[in-house]
């Protein structure tokens, strides 16, 4: 149970951080990233990966999982994009699997 929360703290700070590094350091442009995408990103990914970061040590999985399908969207649109952004779904996938066997987990003890 340690390692599988271990994992989803890993997986929730890396798609934090990179995240960040996207929208702090974007390498496609050499402006400051817009307040409404800024806003848009922080309500549809940070803000799931963060309260998942949160879940992954307090051991609630269905609010992993919950914080994984709200980051989805956003995940598969920048799947569909070229470049470095499409990266971002790994975050998401990686929580919903660990929530998914943090819940199996839970329900087996």
């Amino acid at each position: 149970m340690k390692l599988t929360r271990l994992i989803g703290a890993v997986g929730s700070i890396g798609s934090l951080l990179f995240c960040g590094y996207i929208l702090l350091f974007n390498p496609y442009t050499h402006s400051s990233v817009e307040p409404d995408v800024f806003i848009s990103f922080t309500i549809m990914y940070l803000l799931p990966v963060l309260l998942a970061f949160y879940a992954s040590f307090s051991l609630k999985p269905k609010l992993m999982i919950v914080c994984s399908i709200w980051a989805l969207p956003l995940s598969i649109y920048c799947l569909a994009t070229p470049g470095i952004f499409k990266w971002l779904i790994f975050g998401p996938i990686l929580i919903l699997i660990v929530g998914i066997r943090m819940f199996k987990n839970m329900r087996t003890n």
